[in-house]
């Protein structure tokens, strides 16, 4: 029963991983036919990349373009498809949560290959984790635009805890090993959340998905500015009530 199964899962994928081909393929047309080229770009042609989905892999045709003085070149439908190094949006989401998770990065590939029939090589995993770590790091140190409330009580929550890193990840850091090396590093994560109502007994309840966080492997000093820019863009001002923790 085992062998049937995975091999309807197998037959199930091959027909979805079709369909989201050309779900995307139309979708990257019509992104091409709407790109407007920055000045010094020139248009190259068609290139195929080997993209890979939640239920298997398909060929995605699209434009690229060059700029001769700046050296660079870029498929502008990538971009607007949110591809990640040849993974779509939701793949790519799910790689990240996997290698967040899980204790190593081959522990990663096995559990995605035996839940979801997705092979992906622990390298590539590796790959996408710190491609999108590094957005996502960029993004949260944007500068605040004050947003608005309407929560009557907003949260703000943050701490911080040693991270086990690799020894090139902690030269020169002082820690409390009898030689004064260290085995782990700092790691801040804060929050920001809000609350309109109470349970039964009182107790306050969270707003569901009403949760964005920030972290950062800097000092102290840079991460309570970065969570302060956080609630400022959740629009902190407006709520009647703040309660830091």
């Amino acid at each position: 029963m085992q062998e049937l199964e995975l091999l309807l899962r197998t037959a199930l994928f091959q027909s979805a991983s079709a369909l989201v081909g050309v779900l995307l393929q139309q979708a990257a047309n019509r992104s091409d036919a709407l790109y407007r080229p920055r000045p010094g770009e020139q248009r190259k042609g068609r290139e195929t990349l080997q993209v890979q989905c939640l239920f298997g892999t398909f060929a995605l045709a699209r434009d690229y373009y060059y700029h001769p003085g700046k050296h660079q070149g870029h498929h502008p439908a990538d971009a607007a498809l949110g591809l990640e190094v040849g993974y779509t949006p939701a793949l790519a989401r799910l790689i990240c949560l996997e290698g967040a998770d899980a204790p190593g990065y081959e522990k990663a590939q096995q559990h995605l290959a035996e839940t979801g029939g997705i092979n992906v090589s622990a390298r590539q995993i590796q790959r996408v984790v710190q491609r999108v770590g590094q957005d996502a790091q960029a993004w949260q140190e944007r500068e605040a635009q004050p947003g608005r409330c309407a929560a009557p009580i907003m949260y703000v929550s943050g701490d911080g805890t040693g991270v086990p890193m690799r020894r090139k990840e902690l030269a020169g850091r002082k820690g409390k090993q009898p030689d004064g090396t260290a085995k782990t590093r700092q790691a801040y994560l804060g929050c920001v959340f809000t609350q309109h109502r109470t349970d039964e007994k009182g107790h306050p309840v969270r707003d569901y998905q009403s949760t964005t966080y920030v972290s950062s492997f800097k000092s102290i000093a840079e991460f309570g500015p970065l969570l302060r820019q956080e609630a400022i863009r959740r629009g902190m001002g407006d709520a009647r009530a703040r309660w830091c923790c």
